[in-house]
């Protein structure tokens, strides 16, 4: 008797296991885009053939600059601990929205920053977000990480 009960023990326990679960769907491109703040970490300007770093054509005072996209279809700049001016305030909010239903372009207006425009997303993961376009002539190449 004691052999049967720990039988069904075992055959119940077997029957437990979930063999058939399904994986976790990924993320969608919003949930990738607006879980982490985002921050300039790598890029290009180029303007004709010269190409210069990013680092070398924005001001110093974006390095710690950080972007939250939200699903409400807002991202708020936040200048961190230096700003561009000391009267500029802390954080700024702008917006955001996929600009094709395949969701591989965004339009991003961002006051007061050089973040204006539809750029085309070459690269949206949970560890980065890579983003091309031509903002006054300049053709812009930026990769940002959370």
């Amino acid at each position: 008797m004691k052999k049967a009960y720990l039988l069904l023990i075992g055959i119940a326990a077997l029957g437990a296991c979930d063999k058939n679960s399904e994986p976790a769907p990924a993320p969608s491109r919003t949930e990738l885009l607006t879980t982490p703040k985002w921050k300039i970490s790598t890029g290009t300007v180029s303007l004709g053939t010269n190409s210069f770093p990013i680092n070398v054509v924005l001001p110093t005072c974006y390095n710690d600059d950080t972007f939250k996209f939200n699903t409400d279809k807002t991202v708020v700049d936040d200048a961190g601990a230096t700003k561009c001016n000391a009267t500029d305030p802390q954080t700024q909010t702008g917006s955001w929205s996929f600009a094709n239903s395949e969701q591989t372009q965004m339009q991003l207006t961002v006051p007061n920053t050089p973040l204006n425009g539809t750029f085309d997303i070459k690269e949206l993961t949970s560890n980065s977000l890579r983003l091309t376009g031509t903002l006054s002539g300049a053709t812009v190449d930026v990769t940002f990480a959370p």
